[in-house]
């Protein structure tokens, strides 16, 4: 399994398991960080040749310069390690009204197609809420939870890619255990090429039973 390790800190350069082939930083985070733990971030996933999966939201509203600057120095720090850029609404769902203008901007500073976009589902996303990611960039792919969005996984044409974030009606998921990891190994054997990112407390150590 294409296992990712989600919400990525300086913290994780000692708690990581070999089992993870990419890792998610949060762009703008990212760019704060001191020079000496770039580098660090950097020599780190280089040498170890794993993926780097950028994942910016579309919450925070910006022009498209801002996002074509924020992408531009994605590319130059990570060079050929970039799987795909992440984004997210910032919300539970993309329709909201604030995110229009974020919306806009966003379209204008990428232009067409989007092969190298993945839009990562809220929890109250479904296929309507976000159509207009299909018809904008067509091309893009999107990325699921491999749990809460699971019947929906046929009624969109895009390459689509897996999280687990821990949601669950009644309480958070810290782990989510033999039998649903089962379950989820199942799922995952429909899509041998997809990216299963792990972002549940329990992260790092449930991926050796992921893997």
């Amino acid at each position: 399994m294409n296992l990712g390790l989600g919400k990525f800190s300086t913290e994780n350069f000692s708690r990581f398991s070999k089992k993870f082939t990419s890792v998610e930083v949060d762009l703008k985070n990212y760019l704060l960080w001191d020079a000496r733990d770039r580098q660090r971030f950097r020599t780190w996933v280089n040498k170890k040749e794993i993926g780097v999966i950028p994942r910016l939201s579309l919450r925070t509203s910006r022009s498209k310069e801002e996002f074509q600057d924020l992408m531009n120095a994605a590319r130059e720090e990570f060079e050929g390690r970039i799987r795909f850029f992440l984004i997210a609404s910032g919300r539970k769902r993309f329709d909201h009204d604030q995110d229009l203008r974020s919306r806009r901007e966003f379209s204008l500073s990428v232009g067409d197609g989007g092969a190298d976009l993945c839009f990562e589902w809220g929890e109250e996303d479904t296929p309507m809420t976000t159509s207009w990611v299909r018809t904008a960039f067509p091309q893009a792919m999107m990325m699921l939870d491999l749990d809460f969005h699971w019947k929906f996984r046929e009624k969109t044409e895009n390459i689509l890619h897996f999280k687990l974030h821990g949601w669950h009606p009644e309480r958070w998921m810290r782990r989510y255990g033999e039998v649903l990891i089962r379950k989820f190994q199942k799922r995952m054997g429909l899509y041998p090429e997809a990216i299963l990112i792990l972002a549940h407390s329990g992260r790092i150590e449930e991926a050796p039973e992921f893997a």
